[in-house]
């Protein structure tokens, strides 16, 4: 159960990860865009950091207007970022409970 629960987990968190990052570049301009990851860059980001890569992404797509916006867009990223996190933890916890396992069991 201990291989699921960590499978669940870091599938969740790159896929949620991967969804928002992808629905973030479509509503980016073009010039966001040409400053955004490349598809190596993004793919590794994805895999080594997971939900950790978004503050980064918020930084590099919006620095261009000035460190305002840069900074907005790394506090926004580390608030999605917890919020990824708050979902993957539910998702661990609803899992546990349908598992029957006891709630304090470690990963």
């Amino acid at each position: 159960m201990q291989v699921a629960r960590f499978v669940l987990q870091f599938a969740l968190g790159i896929a949620l990860t991967y969804a928002l990052l992808r629905w973030d570049k479509s509503g980016l301009s073009e010039e966001q865009r040409e400053r955004a990851w490349n598809a190596a860059t993004w793919g590794a980001a994805l895999l080594w950091f997971g939900p950790l890569c978004i503050p980064a992404w918020g930084w590099v797509t919006r620095r261009g207007k000035g460190r305002l916006h840069a900074h907005f867009g790394f506090a926004l990223g580390a608030i999605v970022t917890l919020l990824i996190g708050l979902v993957v933890q539910s998702v661990d916890a609803l899992f546990v409970w349908a598992a029957g396992l006891p709630p304090e069991t470690p990963i």
